[in-house]
């Protein structure tokens, strides 16, 4: 990388600089110039502490540690490391494999940018998390114009027979105690039968509902069959003329599995419309009890909007909203005003450094004719004294 390249030139004209004054007295002032180019564009990546050693040697350390010392170069590389189980980048010595403390220079920056991107990602990530979880609970809760003859859930579970609130059985999001109640309707007769189905899941007396659990009590609710296929669970009507609905979830265990459910995916990043909704919009559940003009799933996910959520702290979805892009703005614009301040630091330190570094064409030019005047006067006090010299000589 760029930074490293510059760390050897730097160890290079070390080098070059002791080989050249080498005892002498004498000052490789080129090289020393070209090693202060190659420094002032380290710096803008990374934030160094120069030490001028008596040899000519610039020594150059990040922090604490050296990076250069003379002519050895220690090395900067890049290594790629989970964090809270995000992979990062870490900016390292290459010869002890220990990380950079970075708080300034462009790789510094992009290391602070890197940090608020992943906070504000996060909080992305929570929202989008919260608005998947709560629509699907009201959405896997209601019913479409048609009913559903076969639901497969898009969620898997690792361990069937684990809690399904548990770590082991992998849902990325966690159903609690509570129950919900499936309708099985003959579309011939128009007779509904309604089994309340609990869940369990306080931990105590080691009866916790698991998948295989619940399969086994769906299974047992006449006209349909209920089975597990590569953690999946699948609920089927026994005939065509019967179709299966949801409703009253207190659990949350509809959402989480995915069963009904009008987003997939579990964050910002995945996030997308269920693609069987997507196919079949007839499914789309805006009611309660599957007849038409009622709305009331649908007018509830509307009022989810204001509605005060537990997974957001208590706030809603358009509150938590409004504050995040409260918070990005804010802190853009703080980081405007940082950027100005910091370019006319820039820019005072700039004149101060050329002011004692740098070459001025109009005082060297005035400096030149100082030498030239003192020369013609020499030149003219050296002629007066060789006609004298010639009187004398003539006259004796």
């Amino acid at each position: 990388n760029n930074a490293n390249a510059l760390a050897d030139q730097i160890a290079q004209l070390n080098a070059q600089i002791i080989q050249a004054e080498g005892g002498s007295g004498g000052t490789a002032n080129a090289l020393r110039d070209q090693r202060d180019a190659v420094l002032k564009q380290l710096a803008e990546l990374i934030d160094i502490k120069t030490v001028l050693q008596d040899n000519g040697v610039m020594d150059v350390y990040v922090g604490s540690e050296p990076l250069v010392t003379g002519d050895i170069n220690r090395g900067v590389g890049m290594r790629r490391q989970s964090v809270d189980g995000t992979l990062e980048t870490a900016v390292i010595f290459k010869q002890s494999d220990g990380a950079m403390k970075l708080s300034a220079g462009q790789l510094g920056a992009l290391g602070e940018v890197r940090n608020t991107i992943g906070d504000v990602l996060e909080k992305i990530d929570s929202l989008a998390a919260s608005l998947i979880f709560e629509l699907n609970r009201l959405h896997s809760s209601g019913q479409g114009l048609e009913g559903m003859t076969t639901v497969v859930a898009d969620n898997i579970v690792e361990d069937t027979g684990a809690a399904l609130n548990s770590q082991a059985a992998g849902l990325k999001f966690a159903p609690a105690t509570g129950s919900f109640v499936v309708h099985v309707r003959n579309r011939i007769t128009g007779l509904t039968s309604s089994t309340l189905v609990q869940v369990d899941l306080d931990g105590l007396n080691g009866n916790d509902t698991t998948l295989q659990s619940l399969q086994a009590n769906l299974d047992a609710i006449g006209n349909i069959s209920a089975s597990i296929s590569g953690g999946r669970l699948s609920i089927s009507a026994d005939s065509s003329d019967v179709e299966i609905s949801f409703s009253q979830d207190s659990s949350g265990v509809l959402a989480a599995l995915g069963i009904n459910s009008f987003f997939s995916g579990s964050d910002a990043g995945d996030i997308a419309v269920n693609r069987t909704i997507a196919s079949r919009p007839v499914l789309l559940a805006a009611a309660q009890n599957g007849e038409r003009g009622d709305n009331q799933t649908a007018l509830a996910i509307a009022g989810l909007e204001s509605q005060g959520l537990q997974s957001l702290g208590g706030a809603s979805i358009r509150q938590n909203y409004e504050a995040m892009v409260n918070g990005i703005a804010t802190s853009a614009a703080a980081a405007r005003t940082s950027a100005e301040a910091t370019a006319t630091i820039r820019q005072t330190l700039a004149a101060q450094r050329e002011a004692l570094s740098g070459v001025s064409l109009d005082e060297e030019a005035v400096n030149l004719m100082k030498q030239q005047r003192a020369f013609q006067g020499a030149a003219k006090l050296i002629s007066a004294v060789n006609e004298l010299m010639q009187t004398l000589l003539n006259m004796a």
